[in-house]
């Protein structure tokens, strides 16, 4: 998974981290369940950026 939530004692806060990208923080979220669901939100949105810039093979 790209894309995961963990806790920040320095600002008491939860983040969302790109594991990909030298643990970026695009975010702070006040709970734990509302990072999950950014995580998630941005792990299904990196997917579909990704399956949509994969073309198709060729017909044969």
């Amino acid at each position: 998974m790209r894309y995961s939530a963990i806790y920040v004692d320095s600002v008491d806060k939860w983040a969302v981290v790109d594991n990909l990208s030298d643990d970026f923080v695009p975010a702070f979220y006040d709970s734990e369940r509302d990072a999950e669901n950014a995580a998630k939100f941005e792990e299904n949105r990196w997917n579909r950026l990704v399956a949509g810039a994969v073309l198709p093979a060729a017909a044969g």
